[in-house]
């Protein structure tokens, strides 16, 4: 019975000896086939940049540096270079040295920013006895800039009505009449300036049609046609006039952006009113 004992517990010790030569040979071959890089990534500040991806440049080993900026990396011994990334700042691609450990620095790069967007706007009369109903405009804006670029926004009346208004004569009799305003667009282009990685504002002038309403030849009351004594205007018009605008683009994802700003329609040859206004919010891609 001893003698069994001690054979079992031979053959056990000489398992668990195989067992673990057979580990400690595994983690040297792991050892050196593969080493760990150390560091950190930070900005040109001397900022850390936790949330930037640090991969083995020409391998699959990715990891995400962490929230001190700092992260650790086992690759190939055989690898020469890590690169590091980060959305705005471009990407760093830095040799490893014989310490393994290093520092990358993410410097912007002067990329190009492009989006386009759909754009909705309301446009108002402004300084006029004569009230135009409110119109609802519809269209597309589009535009690319690194540090200064330039845009363009295109919209079309798509909503809203004209001027509905009834003559009313001295013998009691009326007459009503309904004029509509055509679907004409309104075009501006202009510049527009990156303040940040996440905001932009944008200038610009161009050309539109100014909604509007013409007097008729009682429009003063010359005329005792008229029984209420006040001015009368007989059609509205479309007139091609100059427009100016002013507004800001937010990147609110990396995908994802909203515009929003005010356009003025100056006023017409022979209107009476002193212009448009035209309040306007987009949203859409960047790309």
């Amino acid at each position: 019975m001893r003698k069994l004992l001690a054979a079992i517990l031979l053959t056990a010790g000489i398992f668990g000896m195989s067992a673990q030569t057979q580990q400690t040979s595994e983690k040297a071959t792991k050892s050196a086939t593969t080493k760990i890089i150390t560091g950190a990534v930070i900005d040109k500040n001397g900022n850390p940049v936790p949330g930037a991806t640090v991969k083995a440049t020409g391998g699959a080993e990715t990891v995400v540096v962490d929230a001190d900026g700092t992260f650790s990396i086992e690759v190939p011994v055989w690898l020469k270079s890590l690169t590091a990334s980060y959305p705005g700042l471009g990407e760093t691609k830095m040799k490893t040295n014989s310490l393994n450990q290093m520092v990358i620095t993410l410097k912007s790069r002067n990329r190009t920013y492009g989006f386009v967007n759909v754009v909705g706007q309301l446009r108002t009369q402004v300084g006029s006895t004569f009230h135009i109903p409110v119109q609802g405009e519809f269209g597309v804006m589009g535009g690319a800039y690194r540090s200064w670029g330039g845009y363009l926004k295109v919209v079309i009346r798509c909503v809203g009505r004209g001027v509905h208004y009834t003559h009313k004569f001295s013998d009691g009799n009326s007459e009503t009449d309904d004029y509509k305003f055509d679907p004409l667009p309104t075009t501006t282009f202009g510049a527009i300036k990156r303040l940040s990685n996440k905001f932009a504002i944008f200038f610009g002038a161009g050309v539109g049609f100014n909604y509007a309403g013409d007097k008729d030849e009682y429009g003063k009351c010359y005329s005792n046609s008229y029984i209420d004594h006040k001015p009368h205007y007989r059609y509205t018009e479309n007139k091609v006039t100059g427009v100016a605008e002013i507004g800001g683009l937010f990147k609110i994802s990396n995908k994802l952006n909203v515009t929003a700003g005010v356009s003025y329609i100056c006023p017409g040859d022979y209107i009476d009113n002193s212009g448009n206004l035209g309040f306007f919010l987009g949203v859409g891609l960047n790309i």
